[in-house]
């Protein structure tokens, strides 16, 4: 909100500007000549104070239209938290919350940038690239009505490659093996660390176990 109201004051400044070239101001019978320098200005600050809100409101829109693909919900909607968001989040030590009877999924900053940084270049397997991603499905799993931690980390997991595919992973096998390459190191470190991160883990959550859906497009599927 603080990016809108800066870029909409130098807006203000360039249209005060070019109006007062036709208007005169009050107390002066002419209007004055537009200073085209100033006007340029102004509207270059506001352009570029306006460019990062912009980008996220775009993501967080495109996020929502695959969480509702995902979710198979209609109310899935995405919002990435802003540093000031986080700071004023009664969740912000987590790094994402969804709520199932709202359908409002927040991602803390700054996975929503991780995310967008890790889906540029998905070849490189960045692992903090790839925990984004599978924090994102993680949460729209929960607009499904799955309460439970470990359940719904194992369904992201399962999803993790349909995500990466509807997110625009064009590559077959670096959409599987970001899923894979999870599952393998970072979802299993849950289980060896124990603690909170033990609540997000299951032993049962492995191909032919209770928690395989036996899904088409599995992650774990060849």
């Amino acid at each position: 909100m603080l990016w809108w109201a800066l870029a909409g004051f130098f807006l203000w400044l360039a249209f005060r500007e070019i109006y007062h070239g036709f208007v005169p101001r009050k107390g002066f019978s002419q209007p004055h000549e537009i200073f085209k320098s100033y006007v340029l200005i102004t509207l270059l600050i506001a352009a570029a104070i306006a460019y990062t809100p912009l980008r996220y409101w775009h993501f967080e829109r495109f996020l929502t239209g695959k969480a509702r693909i995902l979710s198979e919900s209609d109310k899935a909607t995405v919002h990435c938290n802003t540093l000031f968001d986080t700071l004023f989040d009664p969740n912000s030590l987590a790094a994402g919350h969804a709520n199932p009877w709202t359908g409002e999924i927040v991602l803390q900053k700054p996975w929503c940038g991780v995310l967008m940084d890790y889906l540029r270049h998905p070849e490189e397997m960045d692992p903090q690239g790839i925990a984004s991603l599978n924090l994102f499905v993680h949460e729209t799993m929960h607009i499904r009505g799955e309460l439970n931690e470990a359940v719904t980390e194992c369904q992201a997991i399962q999803r993790h490659y349909r995500a990466a595919r509807l997110l625009g992973i064009d590559s077959d096998t670096v959409a599987r093996q970001s899923g894979l390459l999870y599952y393998q190191s970072q979802y299993q470190d849950r289980g060896r660390i124990g603690g909170m991160q033990a609540a997000y883990y299951s032993d049962q959550c492995a191909p032919g176990k209770a928690m395989d859906e036996n899904l088409a497009d599995s992650t774990w599927n060849p």
